[in-house]
């Protein structure tokens, strides 16, 4: 297929133009408003998991005893779905 030398120049026209525009909108007031919620809302995401992490590694080294039957748990459930596959 034969293109034409126009047809081509809007081929190659259209991306940065594209990137120009998004730019353009990206830097108007209400988005720079947007962008900041957004960020701000992420931020206090991130804070709250990283506490809830810390939280739950205190009360696991607080409550060994707890720490190690959980992991029994764990490992009895696997040895038990491993005996359920194996065929008779």
């Amino acid at each position: 297929m034969n293109k034409t030398g126009s047809h081509q120049w809007i081929h190659r026209l259209i991306a940065p133009l594209a990137v120009w525009a998004v730019g353009r909108a990206l830097s108007t007031p209400k988005a720079q408003g947007a962008l900041k919620e957004l960020d701000s809302r992420a931020y206090i995401q991130k804070r709250n998991v990283v506490r809830s992490v810390k939280r739950a590694g205190r009360n696991a080294a607080s409550k060994p005893a707890w720490l190690v039957a959980g992991a029994a748990a764990i490992a009895v459930g696997i040895g038990l779905m491993a005996k359920a596959t194996r065929g008779k």
